[in-house]
């Protein structure tokens, strides 16, 4: 797979972003992990806040609830693929712990508590992103703008309205196609040959229908499996934040809206969808892809100059 949409020119310096007050809301996932450090590479000081979804326990259920739930409607190999995807960055977290023992550089890949830790964010796991402590909690801290990047929880009005400026989410396919949860498997399974992210802005409680500021196209080259193709849209969304920012800094009300049934919205598959994409070929995962952000979670970070 290749970029040739992205440039070294988005990283724009810091003045000319417009939100100095930044709220993340995220599920950490291994496969995010690269987009989450450069997010946080880039706008770590303006990250105050993080608001990261509890998957697990609470209102969603716990483990076996969700994991029979999705199996019914998906299959297990998605289930299981789903599940060590978030587990994953777990693992990756405690490994990530059990190193800081014996070296104090951090490594190449850091997890979401050890970012939020290194810039001085407060972290905050929450059920929901909608409940009154959450809201009270958003509204003390008074952000400028929230950044929404892989979060499985749907932000309602008083959510929205809470940034001073707006909400903008990263999503991985070129809106108003593929709308919804899992659009790299759907970008695989239609065995389409080009895909992208969209940066586009949540204005009320529709799903990946807000205004776009920014997109990127990405050539799907080769076979990537669905972890593989995820990593690399939430990455080029990471990189292509800046250029939103700056848009939005030029022009607070700025964005192309979508049209009105235009594109379409794929939910999670049904267990038919899942065994007619594994037919086609069509992987859950490329080991050497997992076991690289493993090793990047541990190995030592380059030093600095």
């Amino acid at each position: 797979m290749n970029n040739d949409d992205l440039s070294s020119s988005e990283r724009l310096p810091a003045e000319a972003l417009v939100a100095r007050r930044i709220v993340l809301c995220h599920l950490e996932s291994l496969c995010g992990l690269p987009a989450l450090n450069h997010l946080f590479e880039v706008l770590g000081g303006e990250i105050g806040l993080v608001i990261a979804s509890r998957r697990f326990g609470g209102r969603q259920g716990g483990v076996w609830r969700q994991l029979v739930a999705s199996a019914r409607r998906s299959g297990l190999r998605l289930t299981i693929w789903w599940g060590f995807d978030i587990v994953g960055a777990q693992i990756a977290d405690r490994l990530a712990r059990l190193r800081r023992l014996v070296v104090a550089r951090p490594p190449r890949l850091g997890t979401l508590p050890a970012l939020a830790r290194r810039h001085g964010a407060r972290l905050v796991e929450v059920d929901d992103i909608n409940a009154e402590s959450t809201l009270a909690l958003l509204g003390a801290y008074a952000p400028d703008i929230i950044i929404v990047m892989n979060f499985d929880q749907i932000l309602r009005a008083p959510a929205i309205a809470t940034p001073r400026i707006g909400v903008l989410n990263i999503h991985p396919s070129l809106l108003p196609s593929l709308r919804g949860p899992c659009p790299a498997f759907w970008a695989l399974a239609t065995l389409g040959r080009e895909s992208g992210v969209t940066i586009h802005r949540i204005e009320d409680e529709r799903i990946d229908a807000g205004r776009i500021l920014v997109q990127r196209r990405q050539l799907i080259q080769g076979s990537p499996s669905v972890g593989e193709l995820t990593t690399a849209l939430f990455l080029a969304g990471a990189q292509a934040l800046t250029k939103a920012l700056s848009r939005l800094a030029a022009d607070a009300s700025c964005g192309e809206p979508q049209v009105p049934g235009d594109g379409d919205y794929r939910g999670f598959p049904a267990r038919a969808d899942a065994a007619a994409a594994r037919k086609a070929g069509v992987r859950c995962f490329a080991f050497r892809h997992i076991a690289g952000l493993f090793w990047a979670s541990v190995a030592q970070s380059a030093r600095r100059p």
